[in-house]
Order: C-alpha cells, then structure tokens, then sequence
C-alpha cells in the first residue's frame, strides 16, 4: 500500500509507482543495465559524430574516452536517482511525475553532453564546416541531435528495465496471492432481505448512506467502484455487527481494516487509512466509543490472516 505523504504532487492522473521502481536494489540494477548498454551503444553506433572529437582517434582512445563518458553520465543519473528519494521523502510523485523525471535526466545528459563536446573542441569544430552559423545556433543544433541520441540510448535500456521490475513486482504479487487464504465473503442485503452483491471483505472501504440507499465503496479491477443498494443505515448496520464495518458518524460506515490509526488533533477525530484511495472521514462523538473498541479488535486483521 502506499504510504499517506505530506504532499502528493499527481499532475497527470492518480496511478502510484510500483513501489519496486524505488527499492534501492532494482535503482542499482537499472543504473547498472543502463551503464553496460550506453557504452555498447555509443562504441557501436558512435552517436553525435563523437568519433571527430579527439584528434589522433583511434578505437583505443576512443574506447577510453567513452567510457569515461558514460561513467561520469551514469554519476549524474545516480545523484538525480537520490534526489528522487530524498524528494519523495517529502512529495508523493505519480507514476506519469515519474516517467517525467526519467525524461528530465535524459534532457539534463543531453545538455552535458553538448557541454563536453564544446569543451572538447566540437561546436567550433561545427562552425568551422559551418561558416554561417552563429555559436548559439551550433549549440542548438548540436544539442537537437544530442537529446535525440540521448533519448533513444536511455529509452531501450530505461523501457526493458521497467517491464522487467513490473513483470517481476507482479509475478511476486501473484505469488503471494496464491497462497494466501481467501478472504471472507461478505453479502449485502436489500430492505426485502435479497442478497444484491457479495465481495470479499477486504475489498470494502467504506459505505456512504443516501436516504434509503446507502453507497457501497469497493474495489474493484477498474479501482473504485460503487454499488447502490436499497436499504437503510441503521438496518444494515445490525447486519455487519460482526464484522469490521463500523459506523462511525451519521452517514458513514468504514472498514476498520483499511484503518491504520485515529488522529485527535481536530475538533473531531478523524481516521487514517492505508490507501490514499479513502478520503478522510471524521469520528464523531456519537460512535467513539464503540469505535475504539472495534478498532482494537478489528484494524488490520484481515489481512494478517
């Protein structure tokens, strides 16, 4: 589950990273692959004319030089891969923020690159066959080709790295859900006593009453979805007495499961919950004390089983 932020920045959409992207060994491995494969990329295909960037060149030099090249490319992609970390210490990046900053890294190399080429003699170089061209404009266009180069040896490496930590990440899930026991099922009865839907406990986040309705929250393959059915509250509420859906105000009944602690910090306490898929729900005086209770007995039993 993901763990609730101080700040959650998800410009483009709700979907969290596989938290397998941020595990220390897999940044390791990923910087490693995409180490071995820039170096065999920039030797074999000799991106950005690199081959006229050192008088005398000859395939030992450049061999060294290259590597040199990657190496110092893959210390900036590792000091930017900490800066995620300590980023997301503080911020929670969607998967779309951080495919982003994968782009980010391959603009910030691309423009080092063009900086080493003009250290190295390459942009006059460039004026030099070019008489015309002003120094910006050089840089310009040296720099278009080199996001283009950057981009295409980062996308191989970075894509084949990512679909292997998914398929890993979700071969693992697999696994664990094999053998895990199947969760309990529970069913929902209408105001005639008919079951209307039945899903496994755990997948209940919280019900929501609409007059003789109530709204029930689950998950689902396509996230969240909901279920209408009719009946009261206070009459379903006698229904699920033995199990960890509470009421906990008025309009409110949540799956203690789901729920990681109570802060009293407010007027009225509020809960918080393992996913940010649950917005906050208060606790209101009403129900505390038998919430409390529940909570001790039921919060995260479910899923320890």
């Amino acid at each position: 589950m993901v763990k609730n932020k101080k700040y959650g920045l998800k410009l483009f959409g709700d979907k969290d990273i596989p938290s397998c992207f941020l595990e220390r060994r897999n940044i390791v491995r990923m910087i490693l692959f995409t180490t071995l494969y820039s170096l065999i990329f920039i030797n074999v295909l000799r991106p950005f004319n690199s081959e006229n960037w050192i008088p005398n060149n000859n395939s030992s030099n450049y061999f060294l030089y290259s590597s040199l090249l990657v190496i110092v490319g893959m210390f900036v992609v590792s000091l930017s891969r900490v800066l995620m970390c300590l980023f997301m210490k503080k911020v929670q990046l969607g998967f779309s923020e951080y495919i982003l900053w994968l782009v980010f890294e391959a603009v910030l190399l691309a423009a080092f690159y063009v900086f080493i080429g003009h250290r190295v003699g390459f942009v006059d170089n460039y004026i030099n066959e070019n008489p015309s061209a002003t120094f910006w404009l050089a840089v310009f266009d040296i720099y278009k080709k080199a996001a283009a180069n950057t981009f295409w040896m980062l996308l191989i490496p970075y894509t084949i790295s990512l679909l292997y930590l998914s398929n890993e990440d979700f071969r693992k899930r697999l696994i664990e859900s094999e053998n895990k026991p199947a969760g309990r099922i529970i069913q929902f009865k209408d105001e005639k006593g008919e079951i209307r839907f039945s899903t496994v406990l755990e997948n209940v986040l919280y019900i929501i009453a609409a007059d003789n309705y109530v709204n029930i929250k689950y998950i689902s393959n396509d996230g969240i979805s909901d279920y209408l059915l009719r009946r009261k509250m206070k009459n379903l509420e006698e229904d699920l007495l033995d199990t960890p859906l509470r009421r906990c105000h008025r309009s409110y009944m949540i799956n203690l499961v789901h729920v990681t602690s109570i802060k009293h910090d407010q007027n009225e306490p509020t809960f918080e919950f393992d996913t940010t898929s649950i917005k906050d729900v208060t606790l209101t005086k009403t129900y505390y004390e038998p919430i409390i209770e529940a909570f001790m007995k039921y919060s995260g039993q479910e899923k320890q089983q």
